[in-house]
């Protein structure tokens, strides 16, 4: 009898050991979550405000905005390489290029931004500019200049239209409120703007890239960054500034 009460202490023992490891992992579990929830709200929120989303097919909420037809879906659709050149040096209207500065300034409440995804050698014969010189492998082109700080009013609503034209490389663009030095692999609870795929590399031989569009809107005035957040993208230059006007 003595040593079936020892053997049932030994279990409770053991159970309560178990269930004490099981509440301290719990309680764990629910403060990483809230700390990472804290942590992602403080970085997509636009200095405390969440930036509106609207999905690739959505129009401007009025008027067209210098769009340029129909939007890609989420899953992205082939252009041609040459269409996606032409459509990069063409300027809107509303936008005025500061080769001298790297800057592009947009004047109006409906932005339309397109963007090419490039291997340094080619992003620079396109352009005819010099690499950035914090930049040391991909980049973005921008109605020909290479990762330029682009500046919006507040309150903008900004379509980003960006075509994959490396040959070898995914790529993707997205917005975060954290500039650099990046690390090897940005951590996407700082990301704003929707999720953005990475876009496959460009088939040179059929001529046939890959694009994505989405929207933002820039609720807030502050510095925010574009950058490609396949690993080690960002962290070797792959990045521009964003600058809301107040």
């Amino acid at each position: 009898m003595e040593g079936s009460h020892g053997l049932l202490r030994l279990i409770f023992m053991k159970n309560r050991t178990i269930a004490v490891l099981l509440v301290i992992v719990g309680l764990g579990s629910l403060l990483g979550s809230i700390a990472y929830q804290a942590y992602s709200a403080r970085s997509i929120g636009y200095l405390g405000q969440q930036p509106q989303y609207l999905p690739s097919q959505q129009p401007y909420p009025s008027g067209n905005g210098g769009m340029m037809g129909q939007r890609t879906s989420s899953s992205g659709e082939s252009v041609t390489i040459q269409e996606a050149i032409e459509e990069m040096r063409n300027v809107p209207s509303y936008a005025s290029v500061d080769s001298s500065d790297n800057t592009v300034v947009f004047d109006s409440q409906q932005v339309s931004i397109f963007v090419l995804a490039l291997m340094p050698d080619r992003a620079a014969n396109l352009t005819g500019r010099q690499m950035p010189n914090y930049a040391t492998g991909d980049v973005f082109v921008i109605y020909g200049l290479i990762n330029p700080t682009l500046l919006v009013p507040r309150g903008a609503y900004v379509q980003f239209t960006v075509v994959n034209l490396d040959d070898d490389m995914y790529h993707n663009l997205v917005v975060s409120s954290y500039g650099p030095p990046f690390g090897y692999m940005p951590m996407q609870g700082m990301m704003s703007g929707g999720w953005m795929p990475y876009l496959p590399p460009a088939d040179y031989n059929s001529g046939s890239p890959q694009q994505y569009s989405y929207m933002l809107q820039f609720n807030q005035p502050g510095i925010f960054w574009y950058i490609c957040t396949y690993p080690s993208h960002a962290a070797s230059g792959m990045y521009g500034r964003v600058i809301v006007t107040g």
